[in-house]
C-alpha cells in the first residue's frame, strides 16, 4: 500500500511539474522595447507586442526577440567620385528603427550589413551627379536625396529610416592644396575689390564735398551780391531823394579810411591824398588869406 501511495505521489509530482512547465511556457510578458516573433511547429505565426500573451505549450515557441528601439549604423567612410572627377571620402550617420520585425528577421539575414551595402551604392550614385562645391554646400539636400532612395528597400525589410546625415566630407591631399590655393586667390581678389571700392567711395565723397563747398560759396556770393545790390539801390534812392551831401560825406569817409590804412604800411613812402581833400584844403586856405 505504501509503495502504491509513493508511486501515486510521484505521478502527481510529475504532473504538477508538467503543469508548471506548461504554464511557464504559455504565459509570456513582452517588454515595451521589444517585439517577439512566435512560430508554431516551425512556421511563423504571429508577432507579440508589449504586454501579456499566452502561447500554446509545446506547439508554439518564441523564436526571435527583436529590439524595436532606434538604432544607428556605425559611421564608416565611403569613397565616391564627384561629377568633376574629385575623389572624396564621405561619412554618414544612418538612424533607423524596426517597424515590422517579421520582415526584418525572415527576409534578410543581417539588416545592418544590407543597409550599409545599399547606402554605399546610393551615396556613390548621388555624389556622382554633384560636383565638389555642391557636396560641400548642399549637404542637407544630399542627405534628403539619399534618404529618399533608401526608403524603397526599407519598406521591404520592415525598417523605417528616421534620419540620414552627412557627418564629414574629406578629400585627398592634392585636392586640399588646390582648394587652399583657390581660397587664397579668392581672398586676394576680394581684398582688391574692397580696396577699389574704398577708393571709389573716397573719391565720390571728396567730389560730393567739393560740390557742396562750391554750392555754399555760390550761395554766399549770391547773398553778397544781393546785399551790394540792395546797398546800391539804397544809395540810388538817397541820391534821387536829395541826399547828395550825405552821399558825398560817406564817400569822403571811405576815402579817409583808405588813406589811413595806406599810411600804416611800413613800406609806404608816398601818401595818396584824394583830390576832394586837396580841394577842400585849398578852399580853406584861400578863405583864410582873404580874411588876413
Amino acid at each position: 500500500m505504501e509503495s502504491v501511495i509513493s508511486f501515486s505521489n510521484i505521478i502527481y509530482l510529475v504532473l504538477a511539474a508538467l503543469i508548471v512547465t506548461a504554464l511557464k511556457a504559455a504565459i509570456r510578458i513582452v517588454p515595451q522595447s521589444e517585439n517577439w516573433l512566435v512560430e508554431r511547429l516551425g512556421k511563423y505565426n504571429r508577432k507579440m507586442e508589449a504586454g501579456l500573451h499566452v502561447l500554446i505549450p509545446f506547439f508554439e515557441t518564441v523564436q526571435h526577440k527583436v529590439p524595436i528601439q532606434e538604432r544607428q549604423l556605425p559611421p564608416k567612410p565611403i569613397n565616391a567620385i564627384t561629377l568633376d572627377n574629385v575623389t572624396i571620402s564621405i561619412s554618414l550617420a544612418v538612424l533607423y528603427r524596426i517597424a515590422d520585425a517579421s520582415k526584418t528577421m525572415y527576409r534578410i539575414s543581417n539588416v545592418d550589413d544590407a543597409i550599409m551595402t545599399i547606402v554605399n551604392g546610393t551615396v556613390r550614385s548621388v555624389i556622382g551627379k554633384t560636383d565638389l562645391d555642391g557636396v560641400q554646400s548642399n549637404r542637407r539636400h544630399l542627405s534628403d536625396e539619399i534618404e529618399e532612395d533608401l526608403k524603397a528597400v526599407s519598406d521591404e525589410w520592415g525598417i523605417v529610416l528616421t534620419r540620414v546625415e552627412i557627418l564629414e566630407v574629406d578629400v585627398d591631399m592634392e585636392t586640399k592644396q588646390a582648394m587652399q590655393l583657390q581660397l587664397n586667390a579668392e581672398r586676394n581678389r576680394r581684398a582688391l575689390v574692397r580696396e577699389a571700392e574704398g577708393k571709389k567711395q573716397a573719391t565720390e565723397l571728396d567730389a560730393d564735398a567739393q560740390l557742396y563747398a562750391a554750392q555754399k560759396q555760390a550761395e554766399a556770393m549770391k547773398i553778397r551780391a544781393d546785399a551790394e545790390a540792395y546797398a546800391v539801390n539804397a544809395v540810388a534812392k538817397a541820391i534821387t531823394s536829395g541826399g547828395e551831401s550825405a552821399v558825398a560825406f560817406e564817400i569822403k569817409k571811405i576815402q579817409a579810411q583808405a588813406v589811413q590804412e595806406l599810411s600804416k604800411g611800413s613800406n609806404s613812402k608816398i601818401v595818396l591824398v584824394p583830390t576832394d581833400v586837396l580841394n577842400s584844403l585849398s578852399g580853406t586856405l584861400g578863405r583864410l588869406a582873404d580874411r588876413l
